[in-house]
């Protein structure tokens, strides 16, 4: 019943316009890639491996594609079913609640990988092409896995709980990890984005001076693992509490 579920979701996920959209956002960082290679990342002040750890992948990448296509994803896996009144009826079979949220979580993390991920291999190939690579690609590649399964995990926990996910997630990715990071520092403990970046500094061999995150790797892996496990288990509570006729 659970690949059931994931193959549905997936179908679901992909066969939108919201996959093709997600798809043209995803060639903004090769694009930029392909800027940069034109017309040289010299003129911005940084070497390519920190126009490429940094700018592209760092900001680009992991502040915005990452986040948003998720949160796409995310919420639209649990969402729509939702909305239209057939979570009733997957609810009423004798399915253990966690495999339906594994299921949720599974489609739209692979739906998230497929489309962020390819980004960040050719954007990242093609801007560090001839230079020294620095790990930089595979370290970001895994670190981008991480970070969707977290982010794509709290994305359908918050569909679980609430009809306004979206604007919810929205408030999260652009106010939280886009501001209050910047100003209050401590808010990095709480950001996805952060343990993402801290990840991928610790994988790869980049110089303090072309990339270095705000949090160590043992603190981005550890509160990773919470925010994945932590929001399974309530996203499996709050399905089971869910009664016919709710809007989550």
């Amino acid at each position: 019943m659970t690949w059931v579920l994931f193959r549905l979701t997936m179908r679901e996920l992909m066969g939108q316009r919201r996959a093709v959209l997600m798809g043209l956002f995803g060639l903004l960082p090769v694009l930029l890639a392909a800027i940069g290679l034109l017309f040289g990342v010299e003129d911005t002040g940084h070497s390519t491996q920190q126009f490429a750890a940094d700018e592209l992948l760092g900001v680009l990448v992991v502040g915005m594609l990452l986040p948003l296509v998720a949160l796409i994803f995310g919420t639209a896996a649990l969402g729509s079913e939702i909305e239209d009144g057939t979570a009733v009826y997957i609810l009423a079979k004798p399915v253990a609640r966690w495999k339906v949220i594994a299921s949720k979580v599974g489609a739209a993390w692979v739906a998230t990988s497929a489309i962020v991920l390819t980004s960040t291999i050719v954007s990242g190939l093609m801007i560090l092409a001839g230079e020294e690579q620095q790990g930089i690609v595979p370290a970001f590649s895994v670190a981008i896995l991480a970070g969707g399964l977290a982010y794509v995990t709290v994305f359908v926990l918050l569909t679980a709980m609430t009809g306004r996910a979206l604007i919810i997630g929205l408030g999260y990715v652009f106010i939280w990890e886009g501001v209050l990071t910047v100003f209050a520092p401590g808010a990095q403990l709480f950001s996805i984005r952060e343990y993402v970046l801290g990840i991928a500094d610790w994988l790869s061999s980049t110089s303090r001076g072309d990339f270095e995150a705000e949090l160590a790797a043992t603190t981005s892996l550890m509160m990773m693992a919470v925010v994945i496990v932590v929001g399974f288990v309530l996203a499996v509570r709050r399905l089971r509490s869910f009664e016919a006729g709710e809007q989550a």
